[in-house]
């Protein structure tokens, strides 16, 4: 873990500066238009909240090194946590699920595609796993992770028995029209355990230290 604030700062600026394009890029800016759906996009939205999140980093870790103060980043751990799993899935989805409809140049040369998709979540899950402070995590922090992922497809599918034009589904994988309630509740049953699992992955890192000094107890 770093806890060298100079460090901390560093990255956390760069990840800010990138995530300025990745907002103007969301919007449609570099294709020269207003994307009129961008709040539809959980990976807008899931970027979004990491962004902001990673600004308040930035605020407090500027704020305690101006005072000296050493130590790892130890904003809100909880909710830190929940935007990792939360950021994870918008790079794991898009890039298992969704990137195989378009081709390689748009992938790597569409600059809100490569930021919000791959570049920006990467950087944060780095942030977390080497700046912040770890085993403060609950038991079932993994399984509150899922809140936020589920409260975007409830609203998405609420929304699509209103709104029958324009943008409806912004993911095949939830096309009740096209699925049925039965294939997309299968599709998000599936996500949910999977994201469940990495999360006990990602809780079980958090958690190293204080394992490792059970498992040499019970030796």
């Amino acid at each position: 873990m770093i806890k060298n604030r100079l460090a901390q700062i560093i990255f956390q600026v760069i990840y800010c500066t990138l995530s300025i394009f990745g907002i103007l890029g969301s919007f449609g800016y570099f294709n020269a238009s207003y994307n009129q759906d961008w709040f539809l996009y959980y990976t807008n939205l899931s970027n979004y909240i990491c962004m902001g999140f990673m600004f308040v980093s930035l605020i407090v870790t500027i704020k305690k090194a101006r005072q000296n103060e050493s130590g790892a980043v130890n904003v809100a751990p909880a909710f830190n946590f929940f935007c990792v799993i939360m950021i994870l899935v918008t790079c794991i989805v898009y890039n298992v699920l969704l990137a195989k409809e378009y081709s390689v140049a748009h992938y790597f040369l569409t600059i809100q595609n490569l930021l919000l998709h791959l570049i920006l979540p990467i950087m944060f899950i780095v942030h977390w796993a080497v700046f912040c402070e770890h085993g403060k995590l609950r038991w079932f922090d993994p399984f509150l992770c899922l809140v936020m992922p589920l409260i975007y497809v409830v609203i998405i599918l609420v929304r699509s028995l209103f709104v029958k034009s324009g943008l409806v589904y912004p993911y095949f994988f939830l096309n009740v029209d096209n699925l049925g309630w039965g294939g997309v509740i299968a599709y998000v049953a599936v996500l949910l355990v999977v994201f469940v699992m990495i999360g006990y992955i990602f809780y079980a890192f958090d958690h190293w230290k204080i394992l490792r000094q059970k498992w040499r107890k019970q030796k």
